[in-house]
């Protein structure tokens, strides 16, 4: 396994991202017993970085993830996050909330749910324009110092949203959905992280399973990427980026690799990329994922896949 730099901490460049294993509403699962087994290979495997939130199947993903990890916790880097809350358990009672208020209510939630006395990495999850940066930075400052986080990132944000954050408290992370068919954040983005030390934790490498190249032009999505909530899963937009993926099977196929590895190893590639946070529903999906890294792509196939996706930016 490849490390890297974040902050004060050292993270494997593939991360955990437990999204998935919520379970309902946003996706299904295969079982707790094997969310939690494909948890415990991926530690064994040298994955330390394990993300989770509250919003991921309302709390379980996070209960999950410290039962899994509660015999290892000192050896794993534990990232949550906050900002995103909910009345009843539906896709449409999120709302976002990083006033100090809520911010202190969520922190003892997800320390509770996962077991442990601190957070390693503690992020806001969207961006909430109904607070200002300002409060939201200095009460994570507050429960900073009371030793409840180690340090401090965001998800979602823009790149001016980065700047106005950083004038209040020192953010060590964004985590941004990045992938060869979302790439832009590199505009404007990623010099800015990479300027002020800033890792990037790349979420959505394979775009939600697109770049598996396990789909087709006629698959309808029956879970939440068939509502338009996020993404392009439908439509012309989402014919096109099928298209591109089928010449990216060509090329895994020329480098003896999948279409997801190649996406993967693409995006660890990039400058000021940290982690590439990759959801499994059991371990076999992780051993698949882990043979992304160790090889590079022929300088031919590097350049043809620039020209195929270039334009997705």
């Amino acid at each position: 396994m490849e490390y890297r730099k974040l902050g004060d901490l050292e993270v494997s460049v593939i991360g955990y991202g437990a999204w998935g294993i919520g379970g309902a509403p946003f996706w299904k699962n295969e079982g707790d017993k094997k969310s939690i087994d494909s948890i415990k290979a991926s530690f064994d495997q040298g994955i330390n970085i394990f993300d989770t939130a509250p919003v991921y199947g309302f709390g379980h993903s996070e209960e999950l993830i410290g039962e899994a990890l509660k015999p290892v916790r000192e050896n794993v880097i534990l990232a949550t996050k906050c900002g995103l809350r909910w009345d009843k358990e539906s896709l449409s009672a999120l709302r976002k909330d990083a006033s100090r208020k809520s911010i202190l209510e969520e922190i003892d939630q997800s320390l509770k749910r996962l077991g442990t006395d601190w957070i390693d990495l503690y992020q806001v999850h969207w961006p909430d324009v109904e607070t200002s940066h300002q409060e939201t930075m200095e009460t994570l400052l507050e429960i900073q110092e009371q030793g409840k986080i180690r340090s401090i990132g965001v998800s979602n944000y823009s790149a001016a949203q980065i700047k106005e954050c950083s004038q209040y408290a020192k953010i060590i992370s964004l985590q941004p959905e990045y992938s060869l068919l979302a790439r832009e954040i590199e505009k404007e983005t990623v010099p800015l992280c990479i300027e002020n030390d800033i890792g990037i934790i790349a979420y959505s490498p394979l775009s939600s399973g697109v770049l598996t190249g396990k789909y087709d032009k006629n698959t309808k999505f029956k879970d939440w990427r068939g509502k338009g909530i996020i993404g392009t899963f439908a439509g012309e937009g989402y014919a096109e980026n099928i298209s591109k993926v089928d010449l990216l099977k060509v090329i895994a196929l020329e480098e003896g690799k999948t279409c997801g590895q190649m996406a993967i190893n693409w995006v660890l590639r990039q400058p000021g990329l940290t982690t590439a946070l990759v959801g499994v529903k059991n371990p076999v999906q992780m051993e698949e994922n882990l043979k992304s890294i160790g090889w590079q792509p022929s300088k031919e196939n590097c350049e043809k896949i620039e020209q195929i996706f270039s334009s997705t930016d």
